[in-house]
């Protein structure tokens, strides 16, 4: 990262005894983003650089027990991570993707209540329609 970072997207955890943030600065492709989880804002740890601005976080979302949060990229992606040890736990595509950008998004991503699954609205892109959806994670 080249320039001064902001807070694009911050989401407490259930207890709000954390939080992960999305932070953004400028790089040298244009502006890049990095995904961190921590106690707060001033003692988070980094989980993720994205691949530049072709990748962007949209939505954070956590598990009921905040063992493990969840960033949604591009609209259609969801990166997991170990809330304790940032530690990545895999990705899986809540909406296969058509296209750059794609025609649909996932919006409102909520884990269930045991963590094994998270619900969503499968959202057409710039416009009303949306369905509800489900997918399994792996825990």
């Amino acid at each position: 990262m080249l320039g001064a970072r902001r807070t694009v997207l911050s989401v407490p955890s259930p207890g709000r005894d954390a939080v992960a943030y999305v932070f953004e600065a400028r790089c040298a492709t244009g502006l890049c983003q990095s995904l961190w989880i921590g106690k707060d804002m001033k003692h988070g740890k980094m989980a993720e650089m994205l691949a530049g601005p072709s990748e962007q976080a949209g939505e954070i979302a956590w598990t009921p027990d905040a063992s493990r949060v969840a960033f949604i990229i591009n609209g259609y992606q969801l990166r997991l991570f170990d809330a304790g040890t940032g530690a990545n736990l895999g990705a899986l595509s809540l909406i296969e993707p058509d296209g750059a950008p794609p025609s649909r998004v996932a919006r409102g991503v909520t884990f269930s209540a045991n963590g094994a699954a998270v619900t969503f609205d499968d959202c057409p892109r710039g416009h009303s329609g949306c369905k509800p959806a489900m997918v399994a994670v792996k825990k």
